[in-house]
């Protein structure tokens, strides 16, 4: 989902660049299942069929404090999509069937980092973790001059929340779009449905468009720069969008780049 809505795909994000990455965790639950990693140069994972295992068994999340405090500056997704953007992460996360997992502040956009700090009270240790880092990024294609010392206590003060933002701007657009979507697993309990088969899943690679179907509920993402066509046929509706909405033409609606709508029975 990192590389689907980034384009980022230096270092370990290479193996994750067609968007049939994200279609095959999302039907299949692992990428990595045995398959050739080129980053690790080697194959990594085994074959697993998870076959009958429930899906809310597997745990997901569009960024934790490993995937933000091991980037060279603690960089958030936050920092680097637009609202609709950040929305889509959220609906992968919380409306595909896994138990979803929140870091602190995603829900609202938090704009603080989260860098890697330590406090070893021996100065040697510092000095060698810091410089350990620094190789670990230069096979990413990081600029170690932007990694913060880990040692400075200012690295943790930059890492801390700010909770005043919840009520401001795109903080709180985010905030509601978690709490809708949180109600929207109420409301369509399809979203729920525990069975790997009761999820199918589309991809244009081309058009950078994805649709996740779960049963009667089908989840349609513009993850390109054209904007996006979806037939609502007579019955149905669009009962979710990210902030930025959609254009209706007859029984279909437009979806704007970077967008995504939510379809199900009227």
């Amino acid at each position: 989902m990192h590389v689907a809505l980034t384009g980022e795909t230096s270092g370990y994000y290479a193996d994750f660049e067609p968007l049939a990455a994200l279609q095959k965790v999302l039907t299949h639950g692992f990428f990595h299942d045995g398959t050739y990693s080129s980053f690790r140069e080697r194959d990594h994972g085994v074959p697993i069929d998870l076959g009958t295992t429930p899906t809310w068994r597997l745990v997901v999340c569009s960024q934790n404090h490993d995937q933000i405090g091991n980037r060279a500056r603690g960089d958030r997704l936050t920092e680097h999509l637009d609202d609709d953007q950040l929305a889509t992460a959220a609906l992968l996360t919380l409306c595909t069937g896994f138990t979803p997992m929140l870091f602190q502040g995603e829900e609202w956009a938090a704009s603080s980092p989260f860098q890697f700090f330590t406090s070893h009270p021996e100065p040697e240790l510092g000095k060698a973790t810091a410089e350990g880092r620094i190789e670990e990024f230069a096979k990413m294609g990081w600029d170690p001059a932007v990694v913060p010392d880990p040692q400075d206590p200012e690295t943790f003060t930059r890492s801390k929340l700010d909770w005043s933002e919840l009520t401001e701007g795109r903080h709180a657009v985010l905030l509601e779009v978690y709490r809708s979507l949180a109600r929207l697993r109420v409301d369509q309990p399809d979203l729920l449905d525990p069975d790997f088969t009761a999820t199918s899943c589309e991809v244009d690679e081309a058009a950078r468009v994805v649709r996740v179907r779960r049963r009667s509920v089908e989840l349609v993402l513009a993850l390109g720069t054209e904007p996006v066509t979806v037939d609502v046929p007579a019955g149905r509706a669009v009962v979710w969008a990210t902030p930025g909405g959609y254009d209706e033409r007859g029984a279909s609606v437009v979806v704007p780049p970077h967008g995504a709508v939510v379809v199900a029975d009227a």
